[in-house]
């Protein structure tokens, strides 16, 4: 017992000495980084890496503290093989979790690259999968990374991509003496009613502003074929008596 609870004071400060100094490199490190690199793209490679350099440097530290404070205090080196542990368990969580969820994911879903798929509020065709995340490209063109861990347990909703809807906007003036709200409600029945929308987006119709000859209107229309969008634009316009705007 008085074994365990003798512990020098020297070797318990040089500890914290050593772990506050090391703590003040890294962050100096991460503020020069960015002046002494001076191309873009070495810089984006020290950056990508040096969490994960600080990472194992902190994990070796912890070690060589460990087999440091036996020699001098028992409890000491107890109590930091504890830290030791779950610091370990936890960053091996984080790093293999996207890992294990992606493969009972590709074990139980067939995804495969153009499907696509719609999950809580993100919607989008799959680009690519990586070893963590699965990559979605929405209609805007932007892209997506959900961690595998984010996907599991979630609802997730795939469509062929034959049926995926594409989408055209363009703005029209329609005359003035034309009554505004009944306009916008006869445009969106006729483009329902065209053999080419899609049944599962409704047009969207958006006033933008009043012109000196009428008002100006903001279309967006849906279809499965984009070949279809000009004949669609050009009914519109003819029966309207509506003009093309161009945007800008």
């Amino acid at each position: 017992m008085d074994q365990i609870l003798d512990f020098s004071n020297r070797a318990l400060y040089t500890v914290i000495t050593i772990a506050v100094s090391l703590f003040f490199v890294f962050r100096l490190m991460s503020w020069l980084l960015p002046i002494l690199l001076l191309r873009k793209g070495t810089r984006k490679y020290a950056w990508r890496y040096t969490s994960l350099f600080e990472l194992v440097a902190w994990l070796i530290f912890l070690i060589w503290a460990v087999n440091f404070l036996s020699e001098s205090s028992l409890i000491y080196a107890i109590g930091l093989f504890v830290i030791l542990f779950f610091f370990t368990f936890y960053t091996a969580w984080i790093a293999l979790k996207d890992f294990v969820a992606g493969a009972f994911l590709k074990t139980i879903n067939h995804f495969k690259v153009n499907e696509t798929l719609r999950i809580g509020d993100y919607s989008g065709k799959i680009i690519k999968f990586t070893p963590s995340a699965i990559i979605l490209e929405t209609e805007s063109g932007e892209s997506i990374f959900l961690p595998y861990s984010y996907l599991f347990g979630k609802v997730i909703i795939k469509s062929n991509p034959a049926e995926t809807i594409l989408s055209h906007t363009f703005r029209i003036e329609i005359p003035g003496t034309r009554n505004l709200s009944i306009t916008i409600d006869e445009i969106y029945k006729e483009v329902l009613n065209m053999p080419w929308s899609s049944l599962k987006k409704d047009p969207q119709i958006k006033p933008i502003m009043e012109t000196a000859t009428g008002h100006l209107l903001e279309l967006t229309i849906f279809s499965i074929e984009k070949e279809y969008f000009l004949e669609m634009e050009n009914l519109i316009k003819g029966k309207f008596q509506a003009k093309t705007i161009p945007e800008g």
